[in-house]
């Protein structure tokens, strides 16, 4: 019978790791993000960014959150809520920032969606809207 709560633990525990990233991003604490990630991390821009890319490894993560430190000032990631997904937890988010050139403030929807293997996170992918995010992880209508 305990081999049958595993996987909720497991799902449970996937949120966990993804709430720590979020808390660790909000100090500015990019070593505390890099220790619940794989090494060898891919992270891949939204599809529709004319130069959408994908990032590999704790460098090129860092490269890919420059993305937006370089256009913007204040930039701020509210998770809104975490949602267990079996090997992934999805994340919609609130994402806030002022363009540096423009100097107009930017609020904009974004969903993370991250997957995990044991305990740590193997990829994060970045989607427009819910439903793109949720069709992603096979939970699409």
């Amino acid at each position: 019978m305990a081999g049958l709560c595993e996987p909720a633990l497991m799902s449970q525990e996937n949120v966990s790791v993804v709430r720590m990233i979020y808390e660790a991003f909000a100090r500015g604490d990019r070593a505390g993000m890099f220790r619940h990630a794989d090494p060898e991390i891919r992270c891949y821009d939204r599809p529709i960014r004319p130069d959408a890319s994908v990032y590999e490894g704790h460098d090129g993560w860092a490269k890919f959150m420059e993305t937006d430190l370089e256009a913007f000032e204040n930039v701020g990631y509210e998770p809104l809520r975490f949602i267990d997904a079996g090997p992934y937890v999805v994340v919609p988010i609130r994402q806030t920032g002022r363009g540096k050139r423009s100097a107009l403030d930017v609020e904009e929807s974004i969903v993370n969606v991250w997957k995990l293997r044991a305990g740590r996170c193997i990829e994060m992918r970045v989607y427009s809207t819910m439903a793109e995010a949720l069709e992603a992880v096979g939970m699409g209508e």
